[in-house]
């Protein structure tokens, strides 16, 4: 029977998969392209329009600190006085049906798409111009598919609301022409010493060859590269019939002529705002890109950050100068930065972030000694161990779970069994290699004892320091349990750290740290203003008791001792850290303005010397940093003490109210208690 074949119902069980397959992809395409569009909506359409400008970046007084993205913005010049030659060239070589598509080249990327699946690697990309004037325009990176569906919804919106000449004049103005040329008028200059709409076709396709790699291509770097270059776009011209095919065997015998790269340099000195590339401008640069995206390629934008380049300045330099005069001790024995060649750093880096107390402004950033030779930032990037600089968190969390100053605690070994919880039988060692008898809590803070601070850390219980090291903002949702927290095997950022100790001057207020102000676009109007975001991580009790031991630290007998013997005399409180072998060197202080953190290590962990404690080669960088700004004007005075302390008689071995029978057992002491730690129970003990 004719047709009768359909009825069949092994057929018609294909032709049912195959339609519902049909529709489950379209459902899921267009599920996909809706969901592009809608991240594409986000983005401000009119940057498109506005030909980029040098972002200036201010400190927290106006003062200058750089340039971002948009630093040498070329020449702008209407579409109407470009040369037509590099116009035709330029559509030739990069998008052929650019009048013809709307943003993107169905036919392009098939083609694309074709080709690298023959060859097995990415030779043909299927940008068209619109696509490529997208990346210009909103600092799209990467080569994720993720990536490439974005960029093709915008283009698609930026074709909606923009006109071809339009699309064509804001690229011919923006795109990038190697070494430092941004736009054709800029190219034509620095390449041949004439104006765009002089270009001859010759030049005119050599620039058009460069686009795809600007620097590879670049005639200044290999003039027979450029040359060949040139040659396939007037091939491209004549396949697509711009120029005929005499007019090409004339002109890939051309070899126009470059003038010199030394000539292009000079000019740029003078046209350009140029500024070397920092730790901080990367942190801004990074982090607009993250508050608004669709600015993040164009420029012209005036940020006001928090910091302060005077303190700044006194960062850098006291990182630099401490870590020269330790290289040069006798015997030590890491590669020094003055020998270093190429490649990763070897020699010895530090990081520091000195934050604002009541603010979380944060007001110098070092990220390390020399950004020419890694841009990684240290004070932001890197989670190093934090050793005994973790320790004061440990007795906070204590305080408020019951714990006193003059409570004893033993500073015996740990013995087998005494940690339950623990499943790798734990005895951490003293940096002496002494083991003691009971002492009171706060000597464990003051000589940083590890035997006594993983007591107090079982007092305080490992699931509250835990909690309390994330509430402070220091914590990773990976971190392993193990009694080794509690003792610094945890790691932390430099500026993380330095925020968490500003609780301790602050009655236990954490306010985030953060370094934009404000963010105004080219015509002054605000784009952004930072607000903050503070909240309570140690009870006001809790943060005196932990800052009046931290400042006994410095004081004789503590670890920190030499800030003082050095010369820093304000009020201040703060904690060394040395990790094993001297991985690690730590100092984390504060005053009643300030707090900073600072680490000395290598970037693969390594003994930095014998010898090198937090004490001695973190904490006198710190004092700089500090003594700088006294005499810049910040002050620093006394803590103020909570509301109301009352001084209260309690059993040194609970820390609860003292009764007769521990007046018996001669347990009895007298505490300055904050009120709202008052215990509320007599002694069970006794």
């Amino acid at each position: 029977m004719k047709g009768g074949w359909i009825q069949h119902p092994f057929v018609r069980l294909i032709i049912v998969v195959g339609l519902f397959a049909c529709f489950l992809g379209l459902l899921i395409l267009g599920m996909v392209l809706f969901n592009y569009d809608r991240q594409a909506a986000r983005y401000d359409i009119s940057a498109v329009g506005r030909i980029p400008q040098e972002t200036r970046v201010l400190d927290a007084s106006g003062e200058l600190i750089g340039y971002l993205h948009g630093e040498d913005v070329g020449i702008p010049v209407p579409l109407e006085s470009v040369s037509p030659h590099f116009l035709d060239a330029l559509i030739s070589r990069e998008d052929a049906r650019f009048y013809r598509h709307h943003g993107i080249d169905r036919y392009g990327l098939i083609r694309a798409w074709l080709r690298n699946l023959k060859e097995g690697q990415t030779v043909q990309g299927a940008s068209t111009i619109t696509m490529q004037l997208t990346r210009m325009s909103y600092g799209l990176t990467g080569r994720t598919i993720q990536r490439k569906l974005l960029e093709m919804a915008i283009a698609r919106r930026i074709e909606k609301h923009y006109s071809k000449e339009e699309i064509l004049s804001q690229y011919v103005n923006r795109v990038f022409l190697g070494t430092g040329m941004n736009g054709i008028e800029q190219a034509a200059q620095g390449y041949f010493g004439k104006s765009s709409s002089d270009l001859t076709l010759p030049e005119a396709a050599m620039l058009a060859g460069v686009i795809r790699a600007p620097n590879g291509f670049s005639p200044f770097r290999s003039y027979e590269t450029a040359l060949r270059e040139m040659r396939s776009t007037l091939a491209r011209m004549e396949d697509e019939g711009v120029i005929s095919r005499k007019e090409l065997k004339a002109l890939v015998e051309e070899r126009p002529t470059v003038l010199p790269q030394s000539r292009w340099m000079e000019m740029l000195k003078v046209q350009s705002k140029v500024s070397g590339q920092t730790h901080l401008l990367q942190m801004v640069e990074d982090r607009v890109a993250e508050l608004l995206p669709s600015y993040a390629g164009v420029g012209g934008l005036t940020i006001q950050t928090t910091f302060d380049i005077r303190l700044q300045g006194a960062s850098d330099w006291s990182v630099n100068q401490r870590l020269a005069a330790l290289e040069g001790e006798a015997g030590y024995p890491n590669p020094r930065l003055s020998g270093h060649e190429a490649g990763d750093p070897a020699y010895v880096q530090a990081a520091v972030t000195v934050v604002e107390n009541y603010t979380g402004a944060i007001r110098a950033v070092t990220g390390g000694r020399d950004f020419t030779h890694s841009a990684f930032n240290r004070a932001t990037q890197a989670r190093r161990p934090m050793g005994s600089t973790f320790k004061p968190l440990v007795y906070g969390t204590a305080f408020e779970r019951g714990l006193f100053p003059g409570v004893l605690i033993s500073d015996a070994a740990i013995a087998a069994g005494e940690i339950r919880w623990d499943k790798i039988g734990w005895s951490p060692q003293n940096s002496d290699g002494v083991f003691g008898h009971s002492m009171p809590a706060e000597i464990g803070l003051i000589k940083s004892r590890n035997t006594m601070t993983a007591r107090v850390g079982e007092w305080a219980g490992i699931d509250n320091v835990l909690a309390m090291m994330k509430h402070a903002g220091l914590g990773q949702s990976e971190t392993e349990i193990s009694p080794t927290i509690y003792i610094g095997t945890v790691g932390a950022s430099v500026r993380d750290v330095a925020s968490a100790y500003s609780v301790f001057a602050t009655g236990g207020i954490r306010h985030r740290p953060y370094f934009i102000g404000t963010i105004n676009d080219r015509d002054d109007s605000l784009l952004y203003q930072h607000e903050g975001e503070s909240y309570r991580v140690l009870s006001p009790g809790a943060a005196w008791l932990t800052s009046t031991i931290l400042k006994r630290v410095l004081e004789d007998g503590g670890t920190g001792a030499g800030l003082r013997a050095a010369g820093f005399f304000a009020p201040a409180g703060g904690k060394t850290g040395t990790t094993n072998d001297f991985y690690d060197a730590w100092f984390a202080g504060y005053t009643s303005r300030l707090s900073a953190s600072v680490w000395v290590g290598l970037d693969q962990p390594g003994t930095i010397m014998e010898g090198a404690y937090g004490g001695k080669v973190a904490m006198p960088i710190w004092q700089d940093i500090m003594g700088e700004a006294q005499r810049l004007g910040y002050e620093f005075t006394d803590f103020a003490p909570p509301e109301e302390v009352i001084e209260m008689q309690l059993c040194r071995i609970t820390g609860q109210l003292a009764n007769e029978k521990c007046r018996a057992a001669d347990t009895v002491y007298v505490e300055q208690v904050p009120h709202d730690l008052i215990p509320r129970e007599f002694c069970r003990k006794h």
